[in-house]
């Protein structure tokens, strides 16, 4: 593969998210210029790029950084993404054809699927997937482009919120209520629904801070007996 300025971007952004980057580390510009065999100026492009969308950190005379985020931090975005994620499911439950209500249904039955088995990882990609087709049905464009920038910078700790012992059921849970919501075309419970369920992801970050931000290890989950 021939590698430009985006693409070394896109390839360390996709590191970063899957945790072989973690917050902290020191980003070389010669290290990574001779693995990716492109310049120092591509990849100083690159990381330019990286710390405008606030992966990284660049002291001056010292170099790049992952960027490690603190609970001040986490607290704002979580407070911002509840209301905006509200907004969103209100705006959707308004407009929402069956098809979506469908596709929604079938995702929480997959998710719980996956919930039993004890796999937890893709159990979370489900959810992802729930939460794009509530996007989809949503009219106001703005607010769907702003929460999905907000995720962004949260995504590599998203996923992992589901390994902390209990979160899987509770979040599947919530699911069910905000789908319950969106298939009544109740605008105000979706609204609703949808912001306790942020509200509970946000207090889930709070009270496993150190283990869901690198300074710990979450233990695997036992899957779950089906009934």
């Amino acid at each position: 593969m021939t590698f430009n300025t985006q693409a070394v971007y896109e390839d360390i952004k996709k590191r970063i998210h899957e945790g072989f980057y973690t917050p902290g580390v020191h980003l070389r510009e010669a290290e990574l210029a001779s693995q990716y065999k492109v310049s120092r100026n591509t990849v100083k492009k690159s990381l330019l790029m990286l710390e405008g969308d606030q992966y990284l950190t660049i002291e001056p005379n010292k170099g790049a950084y992952v960027r490690s985020v603190s609970l001040e931090e986490v607290v704002q975005f979580m407070e911002l993404r509840s209301v905006l994620e509200g907004f969103i499911a209100g705006k959707a439950a308004g407009g929402i054809d069956e098809a979506k209500i469908a596709e929604l249904g079938e995702i929480l039955k997959t998710m719980k699927m996956f919930m039993e088995r004890g796999e937890l990882v893709a159990c979370s990609q489900q959810n992802q997937k729930f939460h794009e087709v509530i996007y989809s049905a949503c009219p106001n464009l703005v607010a769907v482009d702003l929460v999905r920038k907000l995720k962004a910078q949260m995504q590599k700790y998203n996923t992992k919120t589901m390994l902390v012992p209990g979160r899987s059921v509770q979040s599947y849970n919530e699911h069910i209520e905000i789908f319950n919501a969106l298939q009544m075309r109740d605008s105000e419970k979706a609204a609703q629904t949808m912001q306790l369920h942020m509200d509970n992801i946000r207090a889930v970050f709070q009270e496993n801070f150190p283990l869901l931000f690198g300074w710990g290890d979450i233990p695997s989950p036992e899957p779950q007996e089906r009934g």
